[in-house]
């Protein structure tokens, strides 16, 4: 073992010998504690033994949860406390798994940037030596750049971690740090999620290339591909079945609520996919948008490049929102004027919801044009009611709907849908909840290069071209 870990980090290799197993364990762990590294390569060594055995497991809660010195003084954490709370529209949970990098955070929602940052606080060094909270803030600061009304909270933030830079004697890994993070994007955060992806099959236009991911773990955006299948549509609803149970396995032991997510082409959108069901072999099948939050995305936009910097300016709008305003549609009314509707809406880059005043169809009664327009300018989330004539009680939903935070939209999507399933039988076809369709779509969370050749295969994404069998 002493080997092993040798292997991995060469100062262990003098670990002293005493000839009892107990006594050169004992010996193992205190050389481990004084590497900056050494308990999580104690952690591999250990699972290369005994892969996921209940200790390994046990000791990897020790680990994760290893007591850290305090580093800050009181007068440090008011400081930059005060300076976070003065912070407006940052994406939290982006630049809490940002700083993070690999770290395992919890699974619970982090609400504001001081959770976040007394989340991290109690974190150890990283590997470069820096505290995790200095990367909170660096991240932080880059997020307030270009903002005139924030500018004074970027540099009191800056100042407040070049101070602690120099305490710490740090100052080369700051600037190293600084250097990185303007150089790449921020890692997204994300869900336990599966994506199901279905395109027209080139070759065989009654069929579907389905293919899937699955996200295992809440965090960053890293999710695996999984083995495509070519199906008909009468074939998706026993496929998505058997995609569940599979994600299912996995996520098993992992508290959490996970998130399915459809990518489909125009023509599929108004199909009610979250209704498909499960155990669906048995008397007590039920609906798939009871047990998870269930959510549509554009094909068309995912391989349209030209339209992803709108589509990423109109969802850092929409994270940094309290609540979401709709754009209605005017299709079917008097006086729609389907040019200056969609004008508006590319000309507004506060606009980054729509609710649509029919389904998504081609034709004069439907408003595929108007959902097409919203996709060109980088809306990421649209509402429409299946049916080809909402009731009035659609609009008071939605406007219900779009009360708080948008990243939560999905969780209060399902409880509509989920009061629909669970009304009187007399009442359940007429609920609003049983026609909603949503179109929720996160930029940062690419699965299909297809389309796009010199697009890097080494990425989480994945894909084929139309006319490839598997």
């Amino acid at each position: 073992m002493i080997s092993m870990l040798a292997s991995r980090l060469p100062e262990l290799g003098n670990i002293r010998r005493h000839g009892r197993t107990r006594l050169e364990m004992l010996e193992i762990v205190r050389a481990c504690l004084q590497e900056p590294h050494g308990l999580p390569e104690l952690l591999a060594t250990l699972h290369d033994y005994a892969p996921n055995s209940t200790p390994v497991l046990r000791i990897r809660e020790l680990v994760v949860s290893a007591p850290v010195l305090a580093v800050l003084s009181d007068s440090e954490l008011r400081e930059v406390h005060s300076l976070l709370a003065r912070v407006r529209h940052v994406d939290v949970p982006g630049v809490l798994y940002a700083a993070a990098g690999d770290a395992v955070l919890l699974d619970g929602p982090v609400t504001g940037l001081l959770e976040a940052f007394d989340l991290l606080a109690g974190r150890n060094a990283r590997t470069d030596g820096l505290l995790p909270v200095m990367a909170l803030v660096e991240h932080v600061v880059l997020a307030l750049e270009g903002s005139d009304a924030q500018r004074d909270v970027g540099q009191g933030l800056r100042g407040w971690n070049d101070g602690l830079g120099r305490k710490l004697g740090l100052g080369a890994q700051l600037k190293a740090l600084r250097t990185e993070i303007t150089q790449a994007p921020v890692a997204q955060p994300a869900p336990a999620c599966l994506v199901i992806q279905l395109t027209r099959h080139g070759m065989r236009p009654e069929q579907y290339l389905l293919s899937h991911w699955r996200q295992v773990r809440p965090g960053p955006w890293r999710p695996e591909r999984g083995e495509d299948r070519i199906v008909a549509l009468s074939e998706v609803e026993a496929t998505v079945e058997r995609l569940v149970t599979r994600a299912e396995q996995e996520w098993a032991g992992r508290p959490g609520r996970p998130v399915l997510e459809f990518v489909l082409p125009f023509h599929l959108l108004n199909r009610p996919l979250e209704w498909l069901p499960m155990a669906s072999g048995s008397d007590s099948a039920t609906a798939l948008c009871l047990s998870y939050p269930v959510v549509l995305r554009s094909l068309e936009r995912m391989r349209a490049r030209e339209f992803h910097r709108r589509w990423h300016n109109r969802w850092q709008q929409l994270t940094g929102e309290e609540s979401v305003e709709c754009l209605w549609d005017t299709t079917g009314r008097r006086g729609h004027d389907q040019v200056r509707w969609a004008s508006r809406l590319t000309a507004d880059e506060r606009l980054v919801s729509v609710a649509l005043n029919a389904p998504p169809l081609p034709g004069p009664g439907g408003s595929q044009a108007s959902l097409e327009a919203a996709l060109r300018a980088g809306v990421p989330l649209a509402v429409w009611d299946r049916r080809a004539a909402p009731s009035g009680e659609f609009r008071r939903r939605v406007k219900k709907l779009m009360k708080g935070r948008p990243v939560e939209l999905p969780e209060r999507v399902q409880r509509l849908r989920n009061e629909a399933a669970t009304a009187a039988a007399s009442q359940r076809d007429a609920h609003a909840g049983r026609h909603l369709a949503v179109l929720f779509d996160d930029p940062h969370r690419i699965v299909d290069w297809s389309a796009h050749p010199g697009a890097d295969p080494g990425g989480a994404r994945g894909g084929h071209d139309d006319e490839g069998d598997s």
